[in-house]
């Protein structure tokens, strides 16, 4: 019944994504290898929405250092380079069927590009990561549907599709090294950006052509579109990025030289001043549980209902109080949270037990959930627990019960 619920919800989910309307990101990318030996990726980025900002995060034992320039926020880029010479861009594409499942933590779409860039050094290692995580689109989630290009200081690189249900990998053939608004992998779906086809002949027809920055930036300019933002120039083996936001000059930036300086970014729009912005990290500060169950005490059925308010200690540790409803009474207290292994969740807790049919009227006892809790960056997380009540009255009772929610962070 429960696996069910689950496809239904699942279903339900999907068609939300996918009949949302979106911002259509009209963009162009490409890559080549220069005179010199070193990998090139040239992008345009056209956008309705105006501004932008380039972050450089620096490394720390959990990731890589980065650049990555961004409209919605530090963990939704559009593209960017880390410090091992991996680049990673997306451009939109029609809205089709993806493929989704609550198995694997689930990420949005834009938040893949930072995910890959924290964690890999190589096209492979990035292609690794893609099967690990179920990715979610629409714009309720802040995305586009879109599909990913991958690009190695080796010259390696693939595109990443989400088409028909399945993931598609186009690698280290000529069709990867060039990326515009339709499937490369089935291009008869067609594009809902009308110059999508014709760009991508313009670079088709010109790329062997092209053997330095110059040259790339000439193609860019070809390529070009009203709604073109910034066109930028990534050299994965210099570590330079060439960065040119509408008609203003291009700034060229040392990643090396700027992950020394520490977490910063600029406003586009304000580049040729170079006014350094603060970096603030993202934080969930509240997480909202509220919960529902269903269970036994002493063959009895028995429903409940509740919520837990919780603050996060670290990055899977949480603390909080807890209030339930149960049939005729109800239960209130402390719970300390912990999620393990990206998905498995326990908990415990001292709570109090009020209007309990008793001779104490009012009694103690303890609270433990131990289930599935994936690792997931969508607005609501839902979560499925074995639930456990002792209530230590003067013969101990117990209530044993399957509990589901959602959690909501803020």
């Amino acid at each position: 019944m429960m696996k069910q619920y689950l496809k239904i919800f699942t279903c339900i989910l999907t068609l939300i994504f996918l009949l949302l309307p979106y911002q259509l990101l009209g963009c162009t990318i490409f890559h080549i290898v220069d005179k010199n030996g070193n990998v090139l990726v040239g992008r345009n980025f056209d956008s309705e929405r105006e501004g932008g900002k380039i972050w450089f995060i620096s490394s720390n034992d959990k990731y890589y250092g980065m650049a990555i320039l961004e409209q919605l926020g530090l963990n939704m880029p559009y593209e960017g380079i880390n410090d091992k010479g991996l680049f990673v861009g997306i451009s939109a594409v029609p809205k089709t069927q993806t493929p989704f499942s609550f198995i694997k933590p689930i990420r949005k779409s834009l938040e893949m590009v930072k995910l890959i860039l924290a964690q890999a050094q190589t096209v492979d290692e990035a292609l690794r990561l893609f099967s690990k995580y179920t990715v979610a689109f629409g714009v309720f989630l802040g995305n586009p549907v879109v599909h990913y290009m991958i690009v190695d200081k080796a010259g390696n690189s693939a595109i990443v599709e989400y088409v028909d249900n399945k993931i598609v990998v186009i690698k280290d053939t000529f069709d990867s090294r060039i990326m515009t608004n339709h499937f490369i992998s089935k291009p008869e779906v067609g594009s809902d950006n009308k110059t999508s086809f014709e760009r991508y002949n313009t670079v088709k027809n010109n790329i062997r052509k092209i053997h330095t920055v110059e040259d790339v930036q000439n193609l860019l300019k070809q390529a070009r579109q009203n709604t073109t933002l910034w066109s930028n120039i990534y050299d994965l083996n210099g570590q330079l990025i060439y960065v040119s936001y509408k008609n203003s000059p291009i700034v060229i930036f040392n990643l090396k030289d700027e992950l020394y300086k520490g977490k910063h970014g600029y406003a586009l729009n304000y580049l040729p001043g170079k006014k350094s912005l603060e970096y603030i990290e993202n934080k969930v500060r509240i997480i909202l549980r509220p919960h529902f169950g269903y269970g036994y005490m002493d063959r009895e059925r028995v429903s409940h209902y509740g919520i837990r308010l919780l603050l996060p200690a670290g990055s899977s540790k949480r603390y909080g109080v807890e209030f339930t409803k149960f049939n005729e009474f109800f239960e209130t207290g402390i719970v300390l949270e912990q999620r393990l292994f990206e998905w498995f969740n326990m908990s415990i807790g001292t709570v109090g037990y009020f209007n309990y049919k008793s001779d104490q009227n009012n009694v103690i006892g303890l609270v433990s959930n131990f289930g599935w809790e994936p690792d997931n960056h969508i607005p609501f997380k839902p979560f499925v627990t074995y639930r456990s009540d002792i209530i230590f009255e003067k013969s101990i009772k117990s209530i044993m019960s399957i509990v589901v929610g959602f959690n909501f962070e803020f």
